[in-house]
């Protein structure tokens, strides 16, 4: 054409050029062109037909009745494009319609020839509002029904002979502000994603699936992704390629792998998962605002199998806050007793502070951190290892555990654990039952006392050395109506050569000697060297009561005996301070107020020991 022109004008000149018959012709060709697209072309397609076909596509296409309220608008510039406004998707019988989708107006490019022969072809969708309702049945099935393009091509999908139905155009599908009500009649439950926004690209069945949504679920805006090389095989039951990504403030995922949706469905590839915490996550599925701040954050990568039974993490990499674990994991689902999970992690470090921070949170600020009924609802046997394990200012080292639930059941044990420089022991046992209750038992052994008091928050006069602390205490009540008038039990004391702190026992025994009433606090400069202490005390409806309190140090031996509120309160002990080898007492005193600067009201002299 450039060469026509170039010659054109050196032969005739540019004026003559344009006033010869060559453009006149090219001039009325264009607008007898343009007159057939605006005017001529309209003439030869039927807008009732083209509308016909388009509900029969939409029909086979959806697997439900489409209807068309509004007329059909053609428009055959730059391209053939159809416009319907007002349709409707109905499913059930014809004579008790039940609504399933609804779009302000759909819009799809055709084949201007297979118009003119009346049979369109249609690709290119543009749904503008649509609403989209997806059941699940209490028998399990939904109220959408495959349709029949879809089942021939899966049926054909491993076939080695194509059929039409592989090769139906599908072209993109774009999504301009839509909504997803999802209903499960099962579960009870019901969730609403709007302003869906995206498209989908989708060439033939046959050819890959990409996909890029947005959309607000539960108030927070999410993105959405997925490639699909053979999105046939997957629908058939097969297996198939699949990269999909999920992003949004409370949970983000991904995965990359193999996989396939039949009635036994299967994945296996690479998994990575972060969520801001338990709390966020459950406000979010309720629909609730966000916490502002919460701890507990969760991140998962791992090499993942799933199937409908069973689902199995290797080379797991697991992050609680800024606690760091590898292990295994695996869950297996039983209809009828729950989930069990299985598996071993091993941490570097793990602060218990956020996770139980996390989980009361989650249960609506419980004062417990576990509700007692989801021990119902699943089986666990995870053995855990650690370098550290931290509770606030407590640290142990060197930590192996581990925590078993079945049939309603829980225990906590520790193998074996460095605590204080001592080494620790214990279990944990909780009963799911309404009366049942629960028991803790730990032992301390060669220990330094004086961080564990501290750990604990204890001040005043205390004998600290190196010794024994043991516990063993249960409850007779479920935790979640669990008070401290509800735990009883021993606790066991035994130090050795150690120092009782902030007790000078000479100044003591002179302001006893007086007879008048005075706070410890005035015999606190100084300390009583002992070379043991032993103490055990019973608990019971909220009151540890001492049945045996002898320290022993410098020639003089420190006994109490009493009652100690474990809620508070006031302080009922006697005490006496005798001679090594005398059994009468030189100093008796009685103990009131409120720990750690009680009131000492002396007694006068007997020749009983408290």
């Amino acid at each position: 054409m450039r060469q026509f022109f170039t010659i054109a004008s050196r032969k005739i000149g540019w004026k003559e050029f344009f006033l010869s018959r060559t453009v006149a012709w090219l001039l009325v060709g264009a607008v007898v062109l343009t007159a057939l697209f605006k005017i001529a072309l309209p003439l030869f397609v039927s807008t009732a037909s083209v509308k016909t076909n388009m509900e029969n596509v939409l029909s086979s296409w959806t697997g439900a009745r489409a209807n068309i309220g509004g007329a059909p608008q053609i428009s055959f510039w730059p391209h053939p494009v159809l416009t319907l406004r007002n349709v409707t998707f109905e499913g059930g019988d014809a004579a008790a319609p039940e609504l399933l989708a609804k779009a302000d107006a759909i819009s799809a490019g055709f084949d201007i020839l297979a118009a003119l022969r009346g049979t369109p072809i249609f690709y290119d969708f543009h749904l503008v509002n649509p609403v989209f309702k997806v059941e699940r049945r209490m028998d399990g099935t939904f109220n959408w029904r495959r349709a029949g393009w879809m089942a021939d091509a899966i049926a054909d999908a491993s076939g080695k002979t194509p059929s039409p139905a592989r090769n139906t155009p599908i072209g993109d599908i774009e999504i301009i502000n839509g909504t997803l009500e999802l209903t499960d009649r099962v579960t009870a439950s019901a969730h609403r994603v709007t302003a869906i926004t995206g498209a989908v690209q989708w060439r033939t069945p046959t050819a890959r699936l990409n996909a890029s949504l947005s959309a607000v679920m539960n108030g927070q805006p999410v993105q959405w992704s997925i490639t699909c090389d053979e999105p046939l095989m997957l629908l058939s039951g097969q297996n198939g390629t699949l990269q999909t990504a999920f992003s949004s403030a409370p949970l983000t995922f991904s995965f990359d792998g193999t996989g396939n949706i039949s009635n036994h469905p299967f994945a296996i590839g690479q998994l990575q998962l972060k969520a801001r915490s338990a709390s966020a996550l459950e406000a979010w599925f309720n629909g609730a605002p966000l916490p502002l701040a919460s701890a507990g954050a969760i991140a998962i990568n791992t090499s993942m199998t799933m199937s409908a039974q069973a689902w199995k993490m290797d080379n797991l990499s697991l992050s609680l806050d800024d606690s760091n674990a590898t292990g295994v994991l695996g869950i297996a689902w039983n209809r009828t007793r729950g989930p069990r999970i299985d598996g071993t992690l091993a941490f570097d470090q793990l602060d218990l502070v956020p996770i139980v921070s996390s989980v009361q949170t989650a249960q609506s600020g419980s004062a417990i951190p576990l509700d007692r009924t989801l021990l119902k609802q699943f089986s666990l046997d995870l053995r855990l290892s650690a370098q550290e394990v931290s509770y606030g200012a407590a640290a142990l080292t060197d930590v192996a555990a581990g925590v078993i639930v079945e049939n309603g059941r829980a225990s906590i044990d520790i193998g074996d654990g460095t605590f204080a420089g001592g080494t620790i022991s214990g279990r944990i046992a909780l009963a799911s039952g309404d009366t049942d209750g629960g028991q803790m038992q730990f032992a301390l052994k060669n220990a330094d006392l004086a961080p564990v008091a501290a750990s604990l928050g204890l001040t005043g006069p205390l004998p600290l050395g190196r010794g024994v602390l043991s516990v063993d205490l249960s409850a007779d009540s479920p935790l979640q109506t669990l008070t401290k008038d509800g735990i009883s039990g021993e606790i066991r004391y035994s130090a050795n050569n150690g120092t009782v702190v902030n007790f000078d026992l000479p100044e003591f025994e002179r302001l006893a000697a007086q007879g008048r009433a005075f706070s410890i606090s005035h015999a606190t400069n100084g300390s009583f060297a002992f070379t043991t202490a032993d103490i055990v005390a019973t608990l019971r409806k909220g009151v540890a009561e001492l049945t045996t309190a002898d320290i022993t140090g410098e020639g003089r031996t420190l006994s109490l005996a009493g009652t100690i509120p474990v809620s508070g309160g006031t302080l009922a002990l006697a005490g006496a301070v005798r001679a090594v080898d005398n059994p009468t007492p030189s100093t008796r005193f009685f103990v009131d107020g409120s720990w750690p600067n009680p009131l000492i009201s002396p007694l006068p002299a007997m020749a009983t020991q408290p």
